[in-house]
């Protein structure tokens, strides 16, 4: 054989092998059989989706896509899946692709053994993919929002006026915490009292103990002197003793017999039941008093609108987690009203009354109740007034958000209640900053405010609280 046929021989036989691994590669059918199963999927749309496009069960390749057709407005796709692969009545299909840009493929859930085998060539459950059009529309509208939002805060805090509102925030913030530190001094020097009182005492007490301890051995030494004198008298006493030593041992038989009104209440099991029933009720009291909480709260806030500010100090007597009761002091621009009357004399005769609001103290006396572990109904006297809220807690009540209502009386500066929204956040260890809105009903008296506290748990205040109940 010579080179020519060789050369022509091999070449031949390999395009021979190239073809076959092609055609196993591709499963391609020269005659016009197939051993694939036909499965149809019906989808709104199937953009990047080609034939010969893979199918993929887990991510694994099972079979390619036959041939794409379209139908009333709907894309149908012709699935080729091996003959053995088992498919069954809610098997779904859906266009996926790999990555972002990545080619498309059907992502195919062949469905459960208990729904029972597809019958026929289906068409099987089918959702189609988000396509990028989809998301570049959802971006340019993300797009659209975060430029109306930063336009909004353009507009709010660009320029003068901007410069100014925050000039005015700073000046507000600078005199609250002036005011803090003034209450801070004044409660340092308070406990500095407090301490120095106990200290007092104490050393009293350490001076007065050696004094009684000697009474005391003087007592015991002429309580000897009277035995040892009165020894007769003693003897005598002992015989009386013995008598009635021997009343007492006829007595305990009656009472251990029943006899007698006061062995009756002594045998009887009910008698025992109701004394067990005072004893239990007594323990419980004082169990729950054991629980109960004392909470103390100071607050001030500065009134952005009328250039003024309030302050306040709230105690908390919490029985239960529930519900608990709340007490509080707070000065404020709004406390006391003054009515004023006056008349002019002109041209013509004008009465005009004026009404004006002054700093005083007012009172708050709540009865608070928990629903669940992020809401709180609270209702009674609000600063003087009758007054409802609803707050919303989070974060372990270190996020509040509350609304209430109070003032429900009517003046000529003042004719809707006073609605107050309240917003605060306990940041570190028990201190909180607070912001809201004031008298949201009334234009002429509604007022921003920027304030903060610090809120704790005083046990001390709990014992001196029992300790004066005691007393009584």
């Amino acid at each position: 054989m010579n080179l020519e046929t060789k050369v022509g021989t091999f070449f031949v036989g390999t395009i021979v092998i190239a073809g076959v691994l092609v055609l196993r590669m591709e499963k391609l059918d020269l005659f016009g059989k197939s051993e694939d199963r036909k499965v149809l999927a019906e989808f709104a749309q199937v953009a990047g989706l080609n034939p010969q496009s893979a199918i993929r069960v887990a991510g694994v390749k099972v079979g390619t896509v036959e041939r794409i057709a379209l139908d009333h407005g709907k894309a149908q796709v012709f699935l080729a899946l091996p003959k053995d692969f088992p498919v069954y009545s809610d098997a779904k299909a859906q266009l996926s692709s790999i990555g972002i840009l990545g080619e498309k493929y059907i992502e195919l859930d062949p469905g459960h053994p208990e729904a029972g085998a597809l019958s026929g060539n289906g068409p099987i459950q089918s959702r189609s993919g988000v396509s990028m059009d989809t998301l570049m529309e959802t971006l340019a509208g993300i797009g659209q929002d975060v430029k109306g939002v930063t336009f909004a805060l353009n507009q709010s805090m660009g320029g003068e006026n901007g410069r100014q509102k925050l000039d005015e925030i700073v000046d507000n913030i600078r005199v609250l915490t002036a005011e803090f530190r003034a209450m801070s001094q004044e409660n340092h020097g308070t406990i500095n009292r407090t301490l120095s009182n106990a200290e007092a005492i104490t050393a009293e007490i350490r001076d007065r103990l050696p004094r009684i301890a000697q009474q005391f051995e003087e007592m015991s030494r002429n309580l000897n002197g009277m035995v040892a004198e009165n020894r007769p008298e003693l003897r005598k006493l002992a015989s009386n003793f013995q008598s009635t030593s021997e009343n007492l041992r006829l007595i305990t038989d009656k009472l251990n017999k029943g006899e007698g009104t006061v062995g009756k209440l002594l045998t009887d099991d009910t008698t025992i039941k109701k004394i067990n029933a005072a004893v239990d009720s007594v323990n419980d009291m004082l169990g729950g008093w054991k629980q109960m909480e004392m909470r103390l709260d100071m607050n001030a806030a500065s009134w952005t609108s009328r250039g003024d500010s309030k302050v306040g100090l709230g105690l908390e007597i919490v029985p239960q987690h529930d519900y608990w009761y709340s007490v509080a002091l707070n000065s404020t621009p709004d406390g006391k009203v003054s009515e004023s009357t006056r008349v002019v004399t002109g041209t013509t005769t004008e009465t005009v009354k004026s009404v004006t609001t002054d700093q005083a103290f007012t009172i708050s006396a709540l009865f608070n109740k928990r629903l669940g572990e992020n809401f709180v109904l609270s209702a009674g006297l609000l600063e003087s007034k009758g007054g409802v809220s609803a707050e919303y807690r989070a974060m372990q009540d270190k996020f509040r958000l509350g609304v209430m209502a109070y003032d429900f009386s009517k003046r000529d500066d003042k004719p809707k209640p006073r609605y107050r929204i309240t917003t605060s956040y306990q940041f570190w260890n028990g201190l909180y900053g607070q912001m809201g809105v004031q008298d949201l009903a009334n234009k002429d008296l509604r007022t921003f405010f920027i304030g903060g506290g610090i809120r704790w748990k005083d046990d001390n205040l709990k014992k001196l609280v029992g300790l004066a109940s005691s007393g009584k």
